[in-house]
């Protein structure tokens, strides 16, 4: 992942391509790994509130691909407000679901998509403040 971040800042085509492949990942976690394009089990909670989470993560995520690709300063902003709401959002998938196969696909979903994305977030937000 190193490779992936080194010299994102700098001009010409291969930094351009290396933003633009972190940016497609980010848009593809942001839409993968929310729970607003599917049937949403809020288990006792409020399926406006879990809703409306989702969506302000996925607006997150995808605002932070398009500044990284415009390689914009607030990239760092937004990734830090996109780590905040991926750590929400798997909190609330882990922790309200029911049990059964939803459990299992809760947590697969936040194993395989939403904490990969923190990571790759935490460096990217990193490695933007030096910019």
């Amino acid at each position: 992942m190193r490779g992936l971040f080194d010299r994102l800042e700098a001009d010409g085509p291969e930094p351009a391509r290396r933003r633009r492949v972190l940016a497609g990942a980010l848009v593809v976690a942001a839409l993968l790994g929310s729970n607003a394009w599917g049937p949403a089990d809020a288990g006792t909670g409020s399926v406006v509130w879990f809703g409306t989470a989702d969506l302000l993560q996925c607006a997150a995520l995808i605002a932070t691909a398009f500044l990284l690709v415009w390689r914009s300063r607030w990239v760092v902003w937004a990734g830090a407000v996109s780590v905040a709401l991926v750590l929400l959002g798997v909190w609330f998938d882990v922790m309200t679901v029911e049990g059964g196969g939803a459990s299992y696909a809760a947590l697969a979903v936040s194993l395989l998509i939403k904490l990969p994305a923190v990571v790759v977030l935490v460096a990217l937000v990193g490695r933007g403040r030096r910019w």
